[in-house]
């Protein structure tokens, strides 16, 4: 038996290297194949159970051929940007389907070879898809199945993976929602002296816009302000500061047509018919005609509509007892005479409603085509202030202005007396004797026509027609105005919205935009926001509503430092705009992040995050299954895989443009080869060394 167990030996040792042969061949063969594992074949014996110490019967060998699966290969650099590497333990989840049903099966590898094919999707040489968890735009991974609303990242399935295709990635477009600006203000500019910087932004749809932020030197040392001409095609432009208050606001009506006879606009409650043929209904108080019958051009049209207005509306109309203070709440646009410009000082915001302003085809005329308001402005930035009187005060009441008491007397004879007793017969003879005396006796109002102004209040009518007192701030600073009437005449401002307190003081003064120091630097900054609203695009509103866009927050330099605006003894000098948001952009490429975040790159410079890659772990990766395609399937000897965003644990961290080399080394396989033959001719050697030992054994027999 010794001799035929030494041939069944011989003949066991030649079935084990021929298995070696077989994982030398197959690591050669793939010593160029992406993320290719080498198999390395040991051996163990075979023993026959020895029943006599003093005979030995053969057993043989058994090859055991081991895939060393969790042996990282070497990373090489590539070109292509989606060639993925895995530095760690981890595998690429992917699958055979680019859209995979429930009978496609999931598979792992290290094959990062990926490419887009013609129908968008990344998949490997071995054609499996790379599959991913979708992102929204912030990078929060969703799930996959839109019906679904929270994303399960510990299982594989279609409905919270799936395939990642490139070619569903559309196109970006972001809206502007900070802006930046730096400029020198010249220091020796001289009060009313403009500035003007016209800053590009992008709204929600990636249009380009144009604002225009002008800087106007006030009647102050080292304080500028500043205000903003909305964008065309847009109907309201609003500055806030840091609480939200509205620093300025201004809104525009932009013809683009005649309108049509009978065509109407609403302005603060009154209606404005445009009248071409002489054929109009009765007016009324709340109705007025614009007759533009005698003319032959829009511009003509539009300065009829800004007329008619002022002409009706007191709110609106020029004022002043001495001289005329031009009241620019409404005025024809610089820039273009078929465009109406509301500018709100405080006096209310103005609503403006050109829904029926329409051409003879019943088409707009105007690109606002909704009903839009012009934020009031806050009474801390407002130029002047306004006091609205009920009636005429009493006899002995008296009014304290900076600093000069001023008492209302029926015995006072005449209209501007030159004292300091104010004649109460009507309340316009009053004001209008107040505006004298106190242009007579304070050296700080002594230029006539500046600094006070009485005017009339829209809808009072009769002797209450001069009913308002308008304070202007002064150059000198803060100054207060205390009214000692009493409980019977209310002073409010002249939307009534705001009633002044009897024997209080009340402060004179306006904040702003710009405040500089006398280093030049800034020391206050009053504006923060600039809000845009109704879009003739249809692009959202830059309101900061939840559904809509954020407004743009505005940047003028840091309080102190040199990093925005200064105010130095030199020339208007623009130093920087800066922006965010993009116009509409396509789709040029990928980025992938170690964390395996899939981030779209446009032509626009947006990126927005798109797919994040998972990666799965198993306890034991030597005992995944091999597939065809270098890739593995899970079993019951590997364990159940665990998905793991890259970069942390043992997943490892996803590597863009690399790829990862096989595990052969080709000198140690042509070695091993030299082994295996000697073995194998050495078992062959075994064989026939038997036989023919068994051949002299019958010899013996003959």
């Amino acid at each position: 038996m010794s001799l035929f167990g030494a041939m069944a030996s011989g003949v066991s040792g030649l079935t084990a290297q021929s298995s070696s042969m077989g994982a030398i061949s197959d690591n050669i063969t793939n010593i160029t194949t992406i993320g290719y594992k080498g198999t390395k074949v040991n051996f163990q014996t075979l023993v026959t159970k020895q029943t006599s110490s003093t005979f030995y019967s053969a057993g043989g060998v058994q090859s055991r051929p081991r895939q060393d699966t969790g042996v990282q290969g070497l990373l090489q650099a590539s070109t292509s940007a989606t060639d993925l590497a895995i530095s760690g333990k981890g595998f690429f989840v992917v699958n055979e389907a680019a859209k995979p049903t429930i009978t496609n099966e999931y598979l792992f590898t290290r094959a990062g070879a990926f490419f887009q094919d013609s129908e968008g999707f990344l998949r490997n040489t071995s054609g499996l898809y790379l599959q991913g968890w979708p992102t929204n735009a912030a990078g929060t991974v969703i799930p996959a199945n839109k019906t679904l609303t929270v994303a399960n990242q510990n299982i594989i399935s279609t409905d919270y993976v799936a395939s990642i295709n490139l070619n569903r990635v559309g196109g970006s477009a972001a809206a502007t929602t900070t802006i930046a600006i730096g400029a020198n203000l010249p220091s020796n500019d001289t009060a009313g002296t403009t500035r003007k910087t016209d800053v590009q932004f992008f709204d929600t749809l990636g249009n380009a816009n144009t604002a225009s932020f002008t800087y106007t030197k006030t009647n102050r040392d080292n304080q500028w302000n500043v205000s903003v001409t909305p964008p065309t095609g847009v109907a309201t432009a609003t500055l806030e500061d840091s609480s939200a208050r509205f620093y300025s606001s201004v809104g525009q009506l932009e013809f683009t047509a005649r309108p049509a006879d009978g065509s109407t606009v609403v302005i603060d409650g009154i209606t404005y018919e445009f009248d071409n043929n002489g054929v109009f209904v009765a007016e009324s108080g709340t109705q007025r005609r614009v007759n533009v019958a005698a003319n032959t051009t829009l511009a003509q049209d539009v300065a009829s509509l800004v007329a008619i207005v002022k002409g009706f509306d007191t709110d609106f109309a020029d004022y002043g007892a001495t001289g005329t203070f031009t009241n620019n709440r409404i005025a024809v646009s610089a820039a273009s005479t078929s465009t109406v410009l509301f500018t709100e000082d405080g006096t209310g915001s103005i609503t403006v409603n050109p829904a029926a302003l329409l051409s003879t085809t019943g088409t707009f005329v105007v690109k606002q085509e909704s009903s839009f308001t012009v934020n009031k402005q806050n009474n801390l930035y407002t130029t002047a202030d306004q006091f609205k009187f009920s009636v005429v005060p009493d006899d002995a009441d008296t009014i304290v202005l900076n600093g000069i008491t001023y008492t209302f007397s029926t015995a006072e004879g005449a209209v501007s007396d030159n004292d300091t007793t104010i004649r109460r017969d009507t309340l316009a003879n009053a004001l209008a004797d107040l505006e004298s005396s106190i242009e007579f006796n304070d050296p700080d109002f002594a230029t006539a026509g500046t600094g006070v102004r009485i005017r009339e209040s829209n809808g009072d009518t009769g002797a209450l027609l001069q009913d308002t007192l308008v304070l202007e701030s002064l150059s000198k600073g803060a100054y207060t105005i205390r009214f000692n009437f009493g409980p019977a005449p209310v002073v409010t401002s002249p939307d009534g919205l705001v009633t002044f307190a009897d024997a209080t003081d009340h402060t004179i003064d306006t904040s702003y935009a710009l405040v500089f120091n006398s280093s030049g630097l800034l020391s206050a900054v009053n504006v923060a926001e600039l809000e845009i609203i109704n879009f003739a695009n249809g692009a959202a509103n830059m309101d900061d509503a939840a559904s809509n866009s954020p407004q743009i927050t505005l940047d003028f330099g840091t309080v102190g430092e040199a990093n925005g605006m200064t105010q130095f003894g030199a020339a208007f000098t623009p130093v920087f705009i800066t922006q965010n948001g993009s116009q509409f952009g396509t789709f040029a490429g990928v980025t992938v992040s170690e964390n395996g975040l899939v981030t779209a790159l446009f032509d626009n410079g947006e990126t927005r995050p798109v797919f994040q890659i998972p990666i799965a772990t198993f306890t034991n990766v030597n005992g995944l299954e091999t597939r065809t395609g270098n890739a593995w399937n899970q079993t019951q000897f590997s364990g159940d895989y665990t998905l793991r965003v890259a970069g942390g644990g043992p997943a490892g961290a996803v590597v863009q443009s690399s790829l990862e080399q096989s595990t052969v080394d080709i000198g140690e396989e042509f070695t091993n080869m030299i082994v295996v033959q000697r073995a194998y001719a050495s078992a062959a050697k075994i064989i026939s060394t038997a036989d023919a030992m068994l051949e002299q054994l019958l010899q013996v027999k003959r």
